[in-house]
C-alpha cells in the first residue's frame, strides 16, 4: 500500500491509519521493482516468510506470502508539484490450518487495542488494496481501501474491510514530495530552514478519518472509527516536531481521547 511502502519517518501523521491491520510488514524475502513510462509507472513483486524480529520463522511451518504491487501517474507537472496517483496491491499470504488474528490499536502505538478477531484457523489470506493521491502545490488528499478475505472453514470465509482518507496543507507553501523510482512519497523539500535569521521551517496541517470493520459471520472483532488532527512543524529536512490529537470511536463500546506529541530527527 502508499502508507505502507512510504518510510515512516516521510509520514504525514505519527502512526499510520487503521488499515495498516492489514499490512504484511516487514519480513524475510526477496523482491523485484522498477519504474518504467519514463517513471510515470512502477511494479513490484516479491515473496516473503513471516519472521519475528530476528528474522526467525514462526511456528512449525513457516508463513510464505506473494505480493505485487502497481503504481501509475496519470497527471504529473513541475517536478511533482502537481500529480495524480493511482494504484493497486494484492498479496496471497499461505496459512495451511494455522491461526490468524486482526487486532489494531486507535492510531497510537503505546494504546491499547480497540478492536481483536481473536485466533481462528485459515488457510490462506487474499489481500486487496487500491490507493489514490493527489497533490495539487501545498494541498492533498490521500485514500486507501484495505480488505482481507479469509479462507477459514471455521469462521465461515470472513471478510474484513478498512479505509482511510486524508488530507494535508502546508501554511508556508511546501507541497508533498513523491520518489517516481517507487511509486510514493518522500523527504519534504523546504522552502527555508528554521534559523536565527528569522526563517521558521514550514509548517504543515493535517486531518485524517479512518475505519476498520473486524465484525463478519461468527467473528465479532468490533468496528473501530478514528478522526485525528495533526500540525507538523519542520525546523529543517531532517528534523520535525509532531502534534496529534486522535479521537477513537469503537462501535457499542465507547470513545477515546488521545494526545500525542514527538520530536523527530531522521537521516
Amino acid at each position: 500500500s502508499l502508507e505502507e511502502i512510504t518510510s515512516r519517518k516521510y509520514l504525514t501523521f505519527m502512526e499510520r491509519s487503521l488499515s495498516y491491520t492489514f499490512s504484511q510488514g516487514r519480513n524475510t524475502g526477496l523482491s523485484f521493482s522498477n519504474a518504467f513510462l519514463n517513471k510515470r509507472a512502477t511494479y513490484g513483486v516479491g515473496v516473503f516468510r513471516e519472521t519475528d524480529d530476528s528474522g526467525n520463522g514462526f511456528g512449525e511451518e513457516s508463513n510464505y506470502t506473494v505480493t505485487t504491487r502497481f503504481t501509475f501517474l496519470p497527471w504529473y507537472l513541475q517536478k511533482g508539484e502537481k500529480l495524480l496517483h493511482l494504484g493497486l496491491s494484492y498479496s496471497h499470504k499461505f496459512r495451511n490450518g494455522q491461526t490468524t488474528r486482526f487486532r489494531t490499536r486507535p492510531e497510537a502505538h503505546l494504546g491499547p487495542r480497540f478492536v481483536d478477531t481473536g485466533k481462528f484457523v485459515s488457510d490462506g489470506i487474499n489481500y486487496i488494496n487500491p490507493e489514490v493521491a493527489l497533490v495539487h502545490g501545498p494541498a492533498s488528499l490521500q485514500f486507501e481501501w484495505s480488505s482481507a478475505l479469509v479462507n477459514s472453514d471455521e469462521a465461515d470465509n470472513p471478510h474484513f474491510n478498512s479505509w482511510y482518507i486524508s488530507g494535508s496543507y502546508f501554511l508556508t507553501g511546501e507541497h508533498r514530495a513523491y520518489k517516481t523510482s517507487n511509486g510514493a512519497f518522500g523527504r519534504i523539500k523546504l522552502d527555508e530552514n528554521f534559523n536565527s535569521n528569522g526563517g521558521w521551517g514550514a509548517l504543515e496541517l493535517a486531518a485524517r478519518y479512518s475505519t476498520i470493520d473486524l465484525n463478519d459471520g461468527p467473528i465479532e472483532g468490533g468496528e473501530l472509527a478514528n478522526i485525528t488532527v495533526g500540525l507538523n512543524w519542520y525546523l529543517n529536512p531532517n528534523v520535525r516536531i509532531m502534534f496529534n490529537y486522535v479521537h477513537a470511536d469503537i462501535e457499542d463500546s465507547g470513545e477515546a481521547d488521545i494526545f500525542q506529541t514527538r520530536f523527530q530527527v531522521d537521516f
